[in-house]
């Protein structure tokens, strides 16, 4: 046999086995995670450590993806993903590269697997594709390339420059201290010698590990990969050290180092403080779990020990804490402290070591409230579990990078949860000790970092001159043969795949892939509706009592754990209390009105987190109708009766006070200087501005547009006695008319067998909640209602100007059918979206792979009835505007063939999305509620998608082009960019037809030393590094949440 077991064994708290091999011929490791699901995950991992930052590692990442040595054609992968209801990706960490395959199915998957992994062990690395992908110099004299334009968009951003500053006093000896992405120095001068080298050398098959998960053929899952094994060469008599586990390590720092970094930013009112240490060794388990526990206790919740201290107080000296630790060989443990007043930075570092000090005392260290974390962590970890095998994966991954190398790890780390169970019977002086170990006796590297108006006019500067003088020192001619060079290079690329090599490949047969199914009851209308022989729809009528007043949905699926959603409609509270829901939201930290008087909002928060798994209250559900609000408790089966219970006393019984509700709003204020820099949400502000009315939620709580009311607000509490009175009255007014049971919908997802009474249990609250009864149950709250006057507009462009983004940010919006799933043209616009951003499709290799922008896509709103293109962190925001346009009119006028292979592969990108969003019986459950009750697309709609894409003509795709996305060339626009690119931007925009509007974010007076908004004069009247389109949500949940994996430090593909 190929490959000989390591390890098999069944996970205690999941339904998985587990099963390790290994070639003893190449020492190609393999890991299948057997957990039931429709989706099937691989992950090729590599463990890839370097010691400069020239970016080897990343650019790999890309390259892989450029051909093989058995299938030399760019994008082929992506090609074959279009076609078998798959998807693939890949990220670098500071010590990994993870290449990924997502299928809806095994057999898609089984096809791929080998072309995957030739090109991971064989790809062409050709000069030509290193040009493009990695840097170049374009026609216009502006430096290029995927790999560089990604790095650029983040190199000059805080956190980046903070990060990086951190690894390099951390560590000096090992490859922790270098940025695997690349600094944009060094990507100008990287060779593409030195990226095959790095390849030759770590690229080996002793060196990577396939881990694949979901429900998996064991038989041809081995038969395959001992074929792909067959293929690789011996293991060499010298093998190379493993990477970071057999190379030089760093020590623990001998005394504490302080570093302070600047940034380039206008606002200069608040900087950030970064804490790290080098931890305990990560193969121990127990000393890790237990650090991520007193990290908790110390950060993010607002009753840990820092939040207290610097946040929950009259004068806060932050905005938020976060604990987060890097997975390494010896744990990489950070905390940080956000928004810190500027006068303050240089002062909080000691502030916040004497306070982890003094709390290093039996007396004070609290060892019930770290039996509770450690319990909660745990159950959220079982339930993240059972809905998905991420954790076992990422575990896994670890597992083969820093474990004993037969494979006897895996099974000790993953098999059980006795680093939970151990520590919940430690007493106080074993975390005591853990504590004064890894956070006392331990020296920290301390990176202050602060926004630098100088800097930021100085780089302004510094790129103007720079592309200047490049153009003159190349000419005319220069710049010519740049663009000759890089067409050459593109059209080498771009050879098109010979279609019996696809056709060789074959197609998965859809009708394989197995949906999750859910069995739902109904109470949201009179009757009772669900399958009425089923015993579940048996015990929920028996359970229902006389003339229960409340609405209710349940999704019947097989779990530990229930989740209930009250969903609320804000179109109830009156326009003018809008803003103050950004207050209203906090009842999760609120005191609480009891029999016995009032609990403190810090013994509410404790109890509510030791009752839950998780909670949340938050705008939208499950990424949609952005105008309801969501309060969400899940908790194990058997803890059912305590969320309704805590219900009650979150809706009706919570308190506010002055001092809770002027920290809320001191928070939201001094958050701000973090949200203006950031691109995207400048973007989604100003299209929040002008998209909306001033009854829309989400116009109403945007905080930067309401800054002013905000900051006034907070004024007159500090100044007039009486206008907290009147606040309060506000506040409960909405309470008021937000908790009626006319606008209350609850909805249930989770094993109804586990519960005794299921909808009985729920009177507890209905009793209590005031309004009329469900006959007469409020609509549901949709967009439409609360659009402006805009959307029947023309040629508009909306700008924004912000100091603290390099990178650049586009909507362009267009006017559709709303809310008519079920429609030809919904069918029609859902595929044409789904061509156009193809992986190797038209945006991918005009925009994407021209270096043009990191992300370049297409989606509907369906509730708005807005269809939306969107540039992502954008290096050319003009020549994007341009490719797009030119792509959908050549396909609207039939100038450019719609190709029916890429027709296929959109309808299977589509068919996958769809499983992926189902994957889970959660997400099954959610998807059918939101799909079904509130989008009103029918039950069976995926089924009935699938059948009506297949029935679309290439001429219904080219007239549906037509109809409605050249709208988008014609509709209103919304732009997010640096300073220093907004006047040639509006001038572009002016000259192609639109009424170009731009502001500037606006700095503080008292911040900006000569009192103007940033680059006022180009205004005129009128980073996130996560591109996600759906609402931001608030969410307590947030805080003591897991950091069981890795953060990305890196990239994605």
């Amino acid at each position: 046999m190929t490959f000989v077991p390591q390890a098999a064994f069944k996970v205690a708290y999941a339904p998985a086995n587990i099963k390790k091999w290994i070639s003893p011929r190449t020492g190609l490791q393999l890991t299948l995670v057997d957990q039931p699901s429709p989706m099937v995950n691989g992950y090729f991992a590599v463990a890839t450590e370097i010691l400069n930052d020239s970016g080897c590692p990343h650019t790999l990442e890309h390259l892989v993806f450029m051909g093989s040595k058995k299938y030399p054609f760019k994008g082929l992968l992506d090609v074959l993903g279009n076609l078998a209801f798959s998807s693939t990706n890949a990220w670098t960490a500071t010590d990994q590269t993870v290449y990924t395959l997502t299928t809806a199915g095994w057999e898609g998957f089984k096809m791929l697997l080998p072309a995957y992994l030739d090109h991971v062990f064989n790809p062409t690395l050709t000069d030509e594709a290193c040009y493009t992908e990695v840097y170049h110099i374009d026609g216009d004299g502006k430096d290029k390339g995927v790999v560089y334009s990604e790095m650029q968009g983040i190199e000059n951003q805080g956190w980046f420059i903070q990060n990086l500053e951190m690894q390099r006093t951390l560590y000096k000896k090992s490859g922790y201290k270098s940025e695997t992405g690349g600094l944009t120095d060094n990507l100008r001068t990287l060779k593409a010698d030195e990226i095959r080298q790095y390849h030759k050398d770590h690229y080996r098959s002793d060196n990577l590990c396939v881990i694949i998960t979901g429900s998996v053929n064991e038989e041809e899952l081995l038969d395959v990969m001992s074929k792909i094994d067959a293929e690789l060469p011996d293991l060499p008599e010298n093998r190379k050290p493993r990477p970071f586990v057999e190379t030089a390590k760093d020590l623990p720092l001998e005394k504490k180092i302080v570093k302070v970094v600047e940034f380039p930013d206008e606002d200069e009112s608040s900087g950030e403080i970064l804490f790290s240490w080098i931890g305990p060794e990560g193969r121990d388990i127990v000393i890790d779990q237990a650090i991520d526990t007193l990290g908790k206790y110390l950060t993010g919740s607002s009753v840990s020990l820092l939040n207290q201290q610097f946040v929950e107080v009259e004068h806060p000296e932050a905005t938020s804490t976060s604990f987060y630790t890097e997975s390494y060989v010896n744990t990489l443990l950070n905390m940080e402290l956000s928004n810190v007043p500027i006068e303050k930075l240089d002062s909080m570092s000691d502030k916040v070591l004497d306070l982890l000090k003094d709390h290093c005392h039996k007396d004070k260290l609290d060892l019930q409230r770290l039996k509770d974390i450690t319990e909660q962590t745990m159950w959220k970890f079982i339930y993240q579990s059972e809905q998905s095998p991420e954790n076992l994966a990422t575990l896994s991954i670890f597992e083969f990078e820093y474990g004993a190398a037969d494979g006897s790890d895996l099974e000790n780390w993953a098999s059980t949860l006795n680093e939970y169970t151990t520590i919940l019977k430690w007493d106080i002086d074993q975390w005591l000790d853990v504590y004064q170990k890894y956070f006392i006796e331990n020296n920290p590297a301390v990176v202050i970092a602060k926004p630098s108006k100088k800097v930021y006019k100085a780089n302004k500067k510094f790129n103007k001159e720079f592309i200047k003088s490049r153009k003159e020192e190349l000419g005319e001619s220069g710049l010519k043969q740049l663009k000759e060079k890089l067409q050459k290079a593109q059209d080498i690329n771009n050879t098109p795949i010979p279609l019996d090599i696809l056709e060789k490949f074959g197609q998965p047969d859809p009708s394989k892939i197995n949906f999750i199914k859910t069995q739902a009851i109904s109470g949201l209308e009179k009757e009772l509706k669900g399958d009425k022989d089923s015993d579940v729809f048996k015990k929920i009528q028996k359970d229902l009592p006389k003339d229960f007043s409340m609405p209710f949905h349940i999704e019947n699926t097989e779990s530990n754990f229930v989740t209930a959603h009250l969903l609320f409609s804000t179109f109830e509270i009156e326009k003018k209390h809008l803003p103050l829901l950004n207050i209203f939201q906090t009842l999760t930290t609120l005191p609480l009105k009891t029999e016995n008087g009032v609990m403190p909002y810090d013994e509410v928060v404790k109890q509510l987190k030791k009752d839950t798994v998780s909670y949340s209250f938050s705008s939208s559900f499950n990424g949609a109708f952005g105008e309801l609000l969501d309060l969400q408790i899940t908790v194990k089966s058997s803890e059912y009766k305590k969320a309704i219970e805590w219900f009650v006393k979150l809706m009706l019984q919570t308190e506010f006070t002055k001092e809770r509700v002027l920290v809320a709003l001191k928070k939201l204020i001094k958050s701000l200087p973090e949200l203006k820099r950031s691109g995207v949400s400048m973007m989604r502000s100003i299209m929040n501005k002008h998209m909306f009315t001033d009854r829309s939620y989400i116009k109403e709580t945007d905080a930067y547009q309401k800054e002013e009311y905000y900051k006034s607000l907070l004024k007159s509490l500090e100044e007039d006695e009486t206008a907290f009175t009147s606040l309060v009255e506000d506040l409960e007014t909405i309470r008021n008319n937000l908790f009626t049971l006319k606008n209350t919908r609850c909805y249930v997802c989770g094993d109804m067998d586990k519960i005794e009474n299921p909808i009985s249990i729920w009177e507890t609250l209905t009793k209590s909640m005031s309004g009329k009864s469900s006959s007469e149950l409020v609509q549901l709250p949709y967009q439409k209602e609360v659009l402006s006057n805009l959307k029947a507009s023309n040629k508009k462009m909306f700008m924004i100007t912000t100091p603290g983004s390099d990178s650049s940010y586009l909507y362009l919006t267009t006017n559709i059918p709303q809310l008519d799933y079920r429609s030809k043209d919904s069918v029609c616009i859902n595929l044409a979206s789904a061509y156009l951003q193809c992986v190797e499709g038209p945006f991918w290799r005009g925009i994407r792979g021209a270096g043009l922008a990191y992300g370049a896509n297409s989606y509907t709103a369906g509730e708005t009835g807005l269809l939306i293109f969107s540039i992502y962190r954008g290096a050319d925001l003009q020549k994007c505007y341009t490719v797009a346009k030119e792509l959908v009119e050549g396909y609207a006028t039939g100038k450019l063939e719609i190709d029916e292979k890429m027709m296929q592969g959109a309808i299977s990108n589509i068919v996958g999305d769809m499983v992926e969003g189902e994957s889970s019986g959660v997400l099954a459950a959610n998807s059918a509620f939101g799909g079904v009750l509130l989008k009103e697309k029918g039950r069976g709609w995926s089924e009935w998608l699938m059948s009506e894409l297949r029935s679309i003509t290439v001429e219904e795709l080219k007239d549906c082009y037509a109809k409605w996305f050249m709208g988008w060339f014609e509709g209103r626009g919304f732009v997010a960019c640096s300073p220093s690119k907004g006047d040639t931007i509006k001038e572009w925009f002016s000259n192609e037809g639109f009424e170009v509007i731009m502001e500037a974010v606006e700095i503080n007076a008292d911040d900006d030393d000569d009192g103007s908004s940033a680059d006022s004069d180009s205004a005129s009247e009128g980073e996130s590094d996560d591109e996600d389109e759906d609402d931001d949500e608030d969410s307590e949940d947030d805080s003591d949440s897991d950091s069981d994996s890795d953060s990305d430090s890196g990239s994605d593909s």
